[in-house]
């Protein structure tokens, strides 16, 4: 849209004779009213862009999922401590309950809880890989 030569605002064409906010006469002298240029060159070479892999992303799954590593890799450090908190309570959670309810060790049975945490985290990250159109927290899609 055009802008008044006065006032700067964005004014429509049909608007041509007089700008409604000033009211200068004429208020696209010196241009058309039927085209104006709104394109601009924007220098992009100091832009560096690095896209996430989802091959690092399910590693993370496997090795770190427990810790909500993953979310953070792909900018989501939101729902990375929300991960990391319920798996951490889970956990916690599991491990206490079982020591008290049955004769089972502590340590195993965290041991126990640990690896089905494991193994829970591998399918959330098989779920994410698989999952098309997946975007990190910047707006970028993960490879």
């Amino acid at each position: 849209m055009p802008t008044c030569r006065n006032c700067k605002t964005r004014i429509d064409k049909f608007n041509k004779d007089r700008c409604p906010i000033c009211g200068i006469e004429n208020p696209f002298d010196g241009t058309s009213s039927d085209t104006v240029e709104i394109t601009t060159n924007i220098d992009t070479s100091n832009l560096e862009y690095h896209p996430k892999k989802k091959r690092t992303m399910f590693v993370y799954f496997v090795v770190g999922g427990i810790i909500g590593l993953p979310f953070f890799y792909i900018y989501k450090k939101k729902i990375g401590i929300i991960y990391a908190s319920i798996n951490i309570a889970l956990l916690a959670l599991a491990t206490l309950l079982t020591a008290l309810l049955t004769n089972f060790n502590a340590g195993l049975a965290l041991l126990i809880y640990l690896v089905s945490l494991i193994l829970i985290n591998t399918l959330v990250g098989l779920y994410y890989v698989s999952k098309a159109n997946l975007k990190d927290g910047h707006g970028g899609f993960v490879e």
